[in-house]
């Protein structure tokens, strides 16, 4: 008989969080499972689920604590004993907790795509005391889930630490192969081109990149920008005021695997990503990496810093004499990729088994 998997996550954007779901539902074994897609509102990805998804459902809810009153109630038409459902995102896995487990009773998994450091980076009072209850809500009731999984070692070993529970990790299955690409020699009289796939939101620091590159006065250098948010008009004025070449893209398959190919540098300037799966495909496709140290699993994507570049968050000066740094030494960067690209298959799709090990563990229960 097949078990029942009910992924949730709250916002099923474009990003990492949403690709990463759908690369485990992707690969995991379908004759074992049922999978079952939630989300609040629509889901980006929803064409690419319902190749193989029982079924995909969004939710019409105004919040994640209303909406956890909606999935209670459609839960109630499966059977608990060979349903799992799996939760991804904080604020979500408390609330998934506390209804689902606590009152529901339901077989639950946690996953933590973020940093513990997100939940004490405040950018309002609202935001303060939204980020005050969660941590509070992760201390007192994390202990009841069946299981906790992190998508870095670090993450993991931090929740373990703060919520006094045994969180385990497993990476995302970001890359299918290890890929053979030959990258043309750079010469400095030529473009140069940086790219950075990123939600265009204030967390993510896009401005830096800008000013970075403002800082170093070559007119050579554009900036490819894929990726959508609240932040693009003012963005777009930003690179105006500085005069940058910074171009902007919808995130599509087709954009992010061509910007991957002829870009010379990929830059992630976050202030916290729990994996960054961008920047394993920029190093799979060659592109030496620049990376804010921004908390979560970069350390062990850039073998702390064997394998690209970082940086202090929100040290643009810092930024802006890599890049310059690695325009004049272009050869001497692409090494750094290479050391990254021997240990990338980490993070590839074999990662599925233990997915499904933890999977069954908590289903057997």
């Amino acid at each position: 008989m097949k078990k029942n998997i009910i992924f949730f996550l709250p916002n099923f954007g474009a990003g990492g969080a949403g690709q990463s779901i759908l690369n485990i539902c992707k690969n995991i074994n379908k004759k074992k499972y049922n999978i079952f897609i939630l989300s609040i509102g629509k889901n980006f990805y929803k064409k690419n689920f319902k190749v193989f998804a029982k079924k995909i459902i969004e939710i019409n809810s105004s919040s994640t604590l209303l909406a956890m009153f909606k999935i209670f109630r459609l839960l109630l038409n499966f059977d608990k004993k060979n349903t799992l459902f799996v939760s991804n995102i904080n604020y979500a896995n408390s609330l998934a907790v506390l209804l689902l487990k606590c009152v529901g009773k339901y077989k639950l998994i946690l996953i933590e795509r973020t940093p513990l450091q997100e939940l004490f980076i405040y950018f309002s009072l609202k935001d303060f005391l939204k980020k005050k209850i969660i941590k509070i809500l992760i201390k007192l009731l994390y202990k009841y889930a069946d299981c906790i999984i992190a998508n870095s070692k670090k993450i993991a070993r931090d929740f373990t630490k703060y919520a006094r529970i045994k969180c385990f990790f497993v990476y995302p299955l970001t890359i299918k192969k290890n890929l053979t690409i030959k990258r043309k020699k750079f010469f400095l009289q030529n473009v140069f081109e940086i790219l950075t796939i990123s939600r265009l939101s204030r967390e993510k620091k896009l401005q830096d990149q800008i000013l970075a590159i403002g800082l170093i006065n070559k007119k050579n250098i554009k900036l490819n920008i894929i990726g959508e948010g609240p932040l693009k008009k003012k963005l777009e004025l930003f690179a105006l005021k500085w005069g940058i070449n910074c171009v902007f893209y919808n995130y599509s398959d087709y954009n992010k695997i061509k910007y991957m190919k002829k870009s010379h540098l990929y830059i992630c300037s976050s202030y916290f990503e729990g994996f960054p799966n961008a920047v394993v495909e920029a190093i799979n496709f060659g592109l030496p990496v620049i990376s804010s140290d921004n908390h979560g699993g970069i350390n062990e994507i850039l073998l702390n810093g064997k394998g690209g570049y970082k940086y202090k968050v929100g040290d643009v000066n810092s930024l802006s004499k890599i890049i310059k740094k690695i325009i004049l030494n272009y050869d001497k960067s692409t090494k750094k990729n290479s050391f990254a690209k021997k240990k990338i298959n980490r993070f590839s799709m074999v990662n599925k088994i233990k997915y499904e090990f933890f999977f069954d563990k908590v289903l057997r229960k």
